[in-house]
């Protein structure tokens, strides 16, 4: 179901992007929130790459190898699960942004 926007939202979507059309104001005010999460998402796993000095993909094929020291410490094994859902989350959104356009 659909609902109807306050005129004060619509006013404020045309306002923010020049766009007069509903669905033109909405596309816009998605890619820029889009490309606004993958900047902070890119930050996010940067800082991960930083700390473990290594990406992902390499930083996982040593865990499953169990050659990360401690590996299996809360604070490590919250990073391996907060690192590999950003990395899904990264994914999804950069599908979503080439949908955009």
């Amino acid at each position: 179901m659909l609902e109807t926007l306050s005129p004060q939202v619509l006013k404020a979507l045309t306002d923010v992007t020049g766009e007069m059309t509903l669905d033109s104001a909405v596309r816009i005010v998605t890619r820029d929130a889009v490309e606004h999460r993958l900047e902070n998402i890119s930050d996010q796993i940067r800082a991960f790459e930083q700390k473990y000095g290594m990406p992902f993909p390499q930083f996982d094929a040593a865990f499953q190898a169990r050659a990360i020291p401690n590996q299996h410490s809360f604070a490590i094994e919250q990073d391996y699960l907060e690192w590999e859902g950003l990395i899904c989350r990264q994914r999804r959104l950069q599908e979503v942004q080439e949908w955009l356009g």
